[in-house]
């Protein structure tokens, strides 16, 4: 019983915070006993989004994912390849989180297509000491995605250079 213990969130000490810069280029986020939303000017997205993170952190935790690797997730496009199972469950929470966030909304009388809008167009400023990891982050991954695509290109070149021999 201990150890399921170890993978709840620390209620008495979590706090919720509404910040002008993020950590990444993402409206929520989540790590150690923080809960994070960007401010989105609006009170019933910054709560909709501090919802979803909440459902999505405490399942995550409890499954024993640690919020280390669903940064990876949503930062290397390789990483789903890399720990497949505990991607799917990832995903799975996330949509979970999703349907209440949808909930919320809709029993607010808004339409969740507009609030949908507004996170996935909203602009987010991320931390500047942050901004210049990321970038190089990016960077890496699209030397690394061009490779690929170059050494794909070689597989399909050759590839017809013997069908048309």
């Amino acid at each position: 019983m201990k150890n399921v213990k170890q993978r709840l969130l620390d209620l008495k000490n979590l706090r919720f915070e509404v910040k002008d810069a993020m950590r990444y280029d993402d409206v929520g986020d989540y790590y150690g006993n923080t809960i994070v939303t960007y401010d989105m000017q609006d009170d019933i997205v910054n709560n909709a989004i501090l919802i979803h993170e909440f459902i999505e952190y405490t399942l995550i935790r409890s499954a024993g994912l640690s919020s280390e690797l669903i940064d990876l997730f949503d930062n290397d496009d390789d990483a789903p390849d890399k720990f497949p199972k505990e991607y799917k469950l990832y995903k799975k929470f996330h949509n979970m989180a999703n349907k209440v966030e949808r909930q919320f909304i809709e029993n607010l009388g808004l339409s969740w297509k507009r609030h949908d809008n507004i996170i996935y167009t909203t602009p987010v400023t991320v931390a500047k000491a942050v901004q210049h990891i990321t970038d190089t982050m990016h960077k890496h991954q699209n030397e690394v995605n061009d490779r690929k695509i170059e050494k794909a290109k070689h597989v399909v070149e050759e590839s017809a250079e013997k069908k048309s021999s």
